[in-house]
């Protein structure tokens, strides 16, 4: 669309949608992981799941 010279609202729409479709795949992802491997992560053990919160509290960290 750059290449193009497209008129810049138009670009903007477009990426505006690729950041709305990834922040929810992520949540999709965060809902699926917390559901399975950081639940799973507990059943075996309090220090697992400790673990796994602060693998979580560090990607956000990053954010």
């Amino acid at each position: 669309m750059i290449e193009e010279h497209r008129y810049c609202p138009e670009i903007m729409t477009q990426t505006r949608a690729i950041s709305s479709a990834v922040r929810s795949l992520e949540a999709k992802l965060l809902q699926r992981h917390l559901e399975n491997c950081v639940r799973n992560a507990f059943k075996s053990g309090i220090k697992d799941g400790e673990s796994k919160i602060e693998e979580l509290v560090e990607l956000f960290r990053k954010s």
